[in-house]
């Protein structure tokens, strides 16, 4: 009982926090800090695990708290895309600094069930929100563009992620587009190696290191086909061999060997992808819609 009233007053603490939207300039940071080298690593830890103590700081203070070099900082603040530390410090200010709440709890043997769905809805949450802050709108563009003009689409992916690929193909198929789905990686190379300068390869890898992932997406590109990446790590080397790149954001924490985390922030662009095509052509939609509907009628009691 005792351990039950505390996990519902625990419950209640973590209803009455709203999330806040944090600084994109953090948001930016955690989503490339894979990719960064150790001297960069440690300017970005630096900076998450305090950022309003930079705010007066000047570049050779900050060179010294981190001891690195003034060059790597420099270099820093334009990967994430601001013109100097100055422009990085500004942008910054302008934007809200609060300590990060506290509402990563992690779960515990002794939650109850509301407690452990708090913690859950909230990571999913918080990711929505975080990939929202690190989505390039342009790209997205250019991606409903290509999809929308492609003969067919050929989507891929591994793994936990290949319900996300099944996913995005059904969701495109929905819509009139030529879309298949392919999950295994001596298929996804052969696939690949059949597409056009007509066709478009739709190609998911989370953490942006997946070989047989950045192959297929190799030999689409070398055939002509137009490659759009959907990853979480924006530097990998799978985004940079992409035309076009959809990047995501997540924080798993729900527990340290959760190999399935949840993959709702690429859901979550697939389906903005889908509204897009949908929202822009109602007409040629809700004709299909009615098919597929007046169809699956058959299959009901």
């Amino acid at each position: 009982m005792k351990d039950k009233a505390i996990n519902n007053r625990e419950t209640d603490n973590l209803d009455s926090q709203l999330i806040s939207n944090r600084p994109e300039c953090l948001i930016k940071i955690e989503s490339i800090y894979r990719s960064l080298n150790k001297a960069e690593r440690k300017v970005a830890k630096y900076i998450l695990t305090d950022a309003s103590k930079i705010l007066h700081m000047t570049i050779s203070e900050m060179a010294a708290q981190t001891q690195v070099s003034e060059s790597t900082i420099f270099k820093f603040c334009r990967t994430l895309g601001f013109k100097g530390f100055r422009a990085f410090r500004v942008a910054l200010a302008r934007q809200e600094i609060e300590p990060k709440p506290k509402i990563f709890t992690p779960v515990k043997k002794s939650d109850d069930a509301k407690n452990v769905a708090f913690k859950v809805f909230t990571i999913s949450i918080q990711t929505l929100q975080d990939t929202l802050s690190v989505m390039d709108f342009e790209e997205m563009e250019r991606a409903y563009d290509a999809i929308k003009k492609a003969r067919k689409v050929l989507v891929i992916a591994l793994s936990v992620s290949r319900t996300t690929a099944i996913f995005a193909a059904d969701k495109l198929s929905f819509v009139g587009i030529d879309t298949r789905a392919v999950t295994d990686a001596h298929f996804q190379m052969m696939h690949a190696a059949q597409l056009t300068d007509k066709d478009v390869l739709l190609a998911f890898s989370r953490s942006g290191d997946t070989r047989d992932i950045i192959e297929a997406s190799k030999m689409a590109k070398k055939m002509g086909a137009t490659v759009i990446s959907i990853s979480n790590n924006s530097r990998s080397y799978f985004a940079k061999t992409a035309d076009i790149v959809l990047t995501a954001k997540s924080i798993d924490t729900r527990y340290s060997d959760d190999l399935l985390a949840s993959r709702i922030e690429h859901i979550s662009i697939i389906d903005v992808l889908y509204t897009m095509l949908a929202s822009r052509n109602i007409k040629k939609a809700s004709l299909r819609h009615k098919r597929m509907h007046d169809a699956a009628l058959t299959k009901q009691y």
